[in-house]
């Protein structure tokens, strides 16, 4: 999230002050008064403009969190030390079990729980890896951090259409250009291929709800809105709303905008919904159009990262249907061999991609 705080940087710092461990090796003395390039070292420029030291050869990696374990998973799930959160049994299904017995060290920008310093201390790792947004404050919250742990901390940004080339930085870090240049051959074609097809394309309109009343919302503009104004149109205009988090709105309010289409998730069910009476007067259920968001084995939407791309495909499928020029399932399945290194089969497919109309109206 796009959180200024640096809790995590200050709970490392008073750490650290209490554990000398936790602090880099003393290099002995340094009779030249010369700084020498530590042997099997280079230098690597990271998003933030940052010249870090980083291992020639990585091999033991910690995710700054979640949304950097999701982007790290395709091209060094072996390599992690560490979880930001555990992945849970339904999710390796896709995912294997890699990462069952590995300790769970959180995020430096709370998601969820805050960075546990003294377990990242103790698991010999060569590098942190952050992955999203640049926060104001990035350059400042990894050089301390660097700097109480010893361990080179790098940052690689990476929005909605620039996370192919974040691939590509992540490949010449990780000495995996090959197989990065895959993934950013993938977010490519995603990407070129929508920005082609809305040239000509009105976008529809859209209100995403979450909660099990159905009454929060994803307001247009916020941080979670970014994938869903990639596709559609977000109407829900609303004043004073939550950056970061859901929108409490009224039943009115989402009278009032009227949308062609509506998307679930975070707890709200479209058939729950469809069945209360003054729900099932909205046209988009009548016409069948109040669509549960898919997930495995994370939300198409949330945490806003990598996934992003299953949605557009899903999106496109379901609200554009025969105008992207690919073939979805096979696009999907791409994404499930490439991104989870699972090989989708067709009953599985169906599963995650079928009809998931959940709203229509007798």
């Amino acid at each position: 999230m796009k959180s200024k705080k640096t809790i995590a940087v200050l709970m490392a710092a008073c750490l650290c002050l209490m554990n000398i461990s936790c602090a880099a090796p003393d290099t002995g003395d340094n009779t030249s008064g010369q700084s020498q390039e530590p042997a099997g070292t280079r230098t690597f420029v990271d998003s933030a403009g940052r010249e870090v030291e980083v291992p020639e050869t990585i091999t033991r990696i910690i995710p700054s969190g979640d949304m950097a374990q999701m982007f790290l998973w395709p091209l060094a799930a072996d390599e992690l030390v560490s979880v930001a959160t555990p992945v849970t049994e339904a999710q390796e299904k896709y995912l294997g079990t890699t990462a069952r017995d590995l300790p769970e060290t959180g995020n430096l920008y709370k998601t969820g729980s805050e960075l546990n310093v003294e377990e990242v201390a103790l698991l010999d790792a060569q590098i942190i890896i952050d992955f999203g947004e640049a926060k104001d404050s990035i350059t400042e919250d990894l050089d301390n951090l660097q700097k109480l742990l010893g361990i080179p901390c790098v940052f690689i940004e990476g929005g909605l259409e620039d996370s192919a080339q974040s691939y590509r930085m992540l490949g010449e870090l990780l000495g995996k250009e090959e197989e990065a240049e895959e993934l950013a051959s993938y977010i490519d074609t995603v990407i070129d291929t929508t920005q082609q097809v809305f040239q000509t394309t009105e976008k529809k309109e859209a209100v995403i709800l979450s909660g099990s009343d159905g009454l929060g919302c994803v307001a247009s503009g916020t941080y979670f809105d970014e994938v869903w104004a990639y596709m559609l149109k977000n109407v829900a205009q609303v004043d004073d709303a939550q950056m970061y988090a859901s929108t409490s709105i009224d039943f009115e309010q989402l009278a009032s905008w009227n949308p062609d289409y509506l998307f679930c998730y975070n707890g709200a069910d479209p058939e729950a919904l469809s069945q209360r009476a003054e729900w099932s007067q909205l046209p988009a259920v009548q016409n069948g159009r109040c669509y549960a968001v898919p997930e495995g084995p994370y939300s198409f939407v949330s945490p806003p990262t990598v996934n992003r791309y299953l949605a557009i495909i899903w999106l496109a499928d379901r609200v554009y249907p025969g105008v992207f020029p690919w073939d979805t399932e096979q696009m999907v399945k791409d994404y499930y061999r490439l991104f989870y290194h699972y090989t989708l089969s067709d009953a599985d497919y169906e599963a995650l991609m079928g009809d998931e109309s959940g709203a229509v109206v007798s």
